[in-house]
């Protein structure tokens, strides 16, 4: 049998409870023990203390022990008796007080031999109440007077002392713990009571934990159904929040990853859709050129070839960028990162396309607040990359007649490089869609003009592995501004 974490739980539960219980009731008979034998210990030293007074009272009222000598009515009478020798000479003064407590002795005595009755037959045996015959009284040379006959090694002595002088004795067995009958009986009957509370306790802690496993079995069944469900693809399933406890927030982390494993399936199979288009557009110009040119309709001119040229190339162009991004994703895209001057790459930026926007009719400008020395640390070859693709993306869909700029600076620690350029513009609720794979605006940046959707999505993975951020915004001339924060790591940088 495997054992599921609900039964563990319910294991873990029962037996920490139930030791738990066991220990508690071992203590409290341990400390009850204890505490009732110094009870019964205190007894008797009070009767002992009592007694001891009553005696030199006694003593000190005829001169002599001759009062008491070997008279067990009177010793009885003093032993159970504490009477108020202010007000008597003689035990024969007030021998109805000794009829009266004799009375109530024999009443007693009758109880406990009925409790006694009422016992199991294996634990009778009424041997009557014995702490009367562990008390003698002896004379100061320890010559006895009256009481019981005790043997000195196991009888303790304690002085009765008058006018400075000890006159006498009283000779006590030494505490052995309990022995009296009712009080083994009401110890007995404690002990019952520990042990059945401690069952009692257990019983209920096992339906407890019971009840609290099943609890948790019910809800983590429904989430191990639902994981399932996700495993199995059925990402529609979602699991009902009804306490905000740690099982409540898993189910919440199941739910958003839920929605997150949707959202991919989603972007995935518009991914597959998307790229199925971009390869099947060129592919189809292909296979109609090949075609027009194979049965003669369109003559085998270097225009013709041009043209298969251009469609080649960009097919080419966006396989490249597949590539390149699915080696960004894997994170295999290597990087070389060295200082470098910013100065030579704005140069190098700057010779490379401004013929290409001269021949577009836009506007190019490159404005850094940096000076000739300064230094980035990156990869300047994946930063150029980087300049590319948003250079070619603007130079692809802003219009005849606007312009282009480039900014640099230094702001908190880090290198700001913004890219804007003039109308036609991106929505505002578009902005932050541009960094999808694939992502066009329906409208005036469409499919048309050339591009494989794919440079933004690169460049944001080059972004993101300088450990930097980047940003669209809408520009100051209507079009599109992106920017780039790249952290200044490690460059000894001037400013102008």
């Amino acid at each position: 049998m495997t054992f599921k974490i609900w039964h563990k739980l319910a294991l873990l539960l029962i037996v920490t409870i139930t030791f738990s219980v066991l220990i508690s009731t071992g203590l409290s008979q341990l400390s009850f023990k204890n505490s009732f034998e110094e009870y019964v210990e205190q007894q008797e030293q009070r009767e002992q203390d009592s007694l001891a007074a009553n005696l030199l009272l006694g003593y000190e009222k005829n001169s002599n022990w001759d009062f008491i000598r070997n008279k067990r009515r009177v010793w009885f009478y003093y032993l159970r008796l504490k009477p108020d020798f202010s007000k008597t000479t003689t035990f024969q003064e007030d021998e109805h007080r000794f009829r009266k407590v004799l009375r109530q002795e024999r009443q007693a005595i009758r109880q406990e031999r009925n409790l006694i009755r009422a016992m199991p037959a294996q634990s009778r045996g009424f041997k009557g109440n014995k702490r009367r015959s562990k008390v003698a009284l002896v004379d100061h040379n320890k010559q006895h007077i009256v009481g019981a006959v005790l043997s000195e090694e196991n009888a303790e002595y304690f002085p009765l002392t008058s006018d400075g002088r000890i006159v006498a004795y009283i000779q006590r067995a030494r505490f052995a713990g309990i022995t009296d009958q009712l009080d083994k009986i009401f110890a007995r009957k404690q002990d019952q009571a520990f042990i059945y509370n401690a069952l009692s306790t257990v019983f209920i802690s096992v339906l407890v934990a019971i009840f609290i496993s099943i609890y948790f079995r019910k809800r983590m069944s429904v989430l191990t159904r639902i994981a399932r469900e996700l495993t199995s693809g059925n990402y529609q399933q979602r699991v009902e929040i009804k306490q905000k406890d740690e099982l409540g927030q898993l189910g919440m982390d199941f739910n958003s990853l839920a929605i997150t494993l949707q959202k991919n399936q989603q972007s995935q199979q518009q991914w597959i859709a998307d790229i199925s288009h971009e390869l099947r557009t060129p592919i189809a110009i292909l296979k109609g050129e090949l075609q027009a040119l194979d049965d003669g309709i369109r003559p085998l001119k270097k225009e013709a070839i041009q043209s298969l040229t251009q469609e080649i190339e960009r097919l080419n162009k966006l396989v490249e960028d597949l590539y390149q991004l699915s080696i960004a994703d894997m994170g295999a895209l290597k990087y070389e990162k060295k200082p470098f001057l910013l100065d030579e790459f704005f140069n190098e930026i700057e010779e490379n396309f401004s013929l290409l926007f001269v021949q577009q009719n836009i506007k190019f400008s490159i404005d850094y607040k940096l000076s000739e020395q300064f230094q980035c640390l990156g990869d300047r070859q994946r930063l150029y990359q980087l300049m590319s693709n948003l250079l070619q993306n603007s130079l692809r869909y802003t219009d005849a007649g606007g312009q282009v700029n480039i900014k640099g600076q230094v702001i908190d620690n880090n290198i700001e490089l913004s890219i804007s350029d003039s109308v036609p513009g991106v929505p505002h609720d578009k902005l932050e869609q541009i960094f999808e794979r694939l992502y066009r605006v329906d409208t005036s940046r469409s499919r048309s003009s050339g591009g494989s959707g794919l440079g933004l999505a690169i460049a944001k993975q080059i972004v993101l592995a300088h450990e930097g951020k980047i940003y669209a915004r809408i520009s100051a001339s209507g079009g599109l501004s992106i920017t780039i924060l790249l952290p200044m790591q490690n460059t000894e940088n001037r400013l102008n």
